[in-house]
């Protein structure tokens, strides 16, 4: 997200030659990355499935106006939904939107997925005792988290720019429901609902309405799919 904490966690490459393995360095198994191209509803049906997760990395600024709008036409009806694991992002730990994203899809996918017995499930047990408040300090002050997120961000491409100008949130099937997951949102979204087959079909409606109220279309997008 914009601008990058001084010592705060540096941002990781939106590919899954990245994301796969920072997966493994934090003992999640049975779930994979793999690209997505667009949003075409013909090419959406060679995604694999079962459909999970949908990250989504988009032009930080242009994107965040609209985006509010959004949100507070959800809080003026009332609708904050209840039992999604959400945390905002601190200031604190710099550039780890993309990792908020990952994480945010992991722990709403507890239970259908192997979050494994590594280093995000410990932090995952913690997290869920204390409050969404409270999430991202623990997050910050995890040492092993921040030390394999080190590792993979220093193992990317791309040079560490001192401005990220890029944000990423999550789109996910929580028990049959899609919810956009955004940790610079108030609270997750509630889009309706959704299965592990159409998935990505059924996000791609608010990431279109997203592309197309932006200039920029710098857009890329991830699937987390089941092995």
């Amino acid at each position: 997200m914009a601008t990058k904490s001084k010592g705060g966690w540096q941002a990781l490459e939106s590919n899954p030659e990245t994301i796969n393995p920072f997966l493994k360095k934090i003992g999640v198994i049975g779930l994979e990355c793999v690209d997505v191209y667009s949003f075409d509803q013909e090419m959406l049906k060679f995604i694999p499935t079962p459909q999970l997760a949908l990250i989504l990395c988009f032009p930080s600024a242009e994107a965040r106006a609209f985006l509010s709008k959004q949100y507070e036409e959800v809080e003026k009806n009332g609708k904050r939904p209840e039992g999604v694991f959400f945390m905002n992002q601190s200031e604190e730990i710099g550039n780890a939107c993309g990792t908020f994203a990952l994480f945010h899809s992991l722990a709403n996918l507890e239970n259908r997925v192997n979050l494994g017995k590594g280093k995000f499930a410990k932090w995952f047990a913690k997290a869920k005792l204390v409050k969404e408040d409270e999430r991202s300090d623990l997050l910050s002050e995890d040492t092993d988290l921040a030390e394999a997120h080190e590792e993979t961000a220093e193992e990317g491409d791309t040079e560490q720019p001192d401005n990220v100008d890029y944000h990423f949130i999550t789109y996910v099937n929580k028990d049959g429901q899609l919810y956009e997951i955004d940790s610079c949102a108030p609270f997750p979204r509630l889009l309706g609902a959704t299965t592990d087959a159409t998935m990505i079909q059924d996000a791609s409606v608010a990431v279109i309405e997203l592309m197309n109220n932006v200039q920029n279309v710098s857009f890329s997008a991830m699937a987390l799919i089941g092995k």
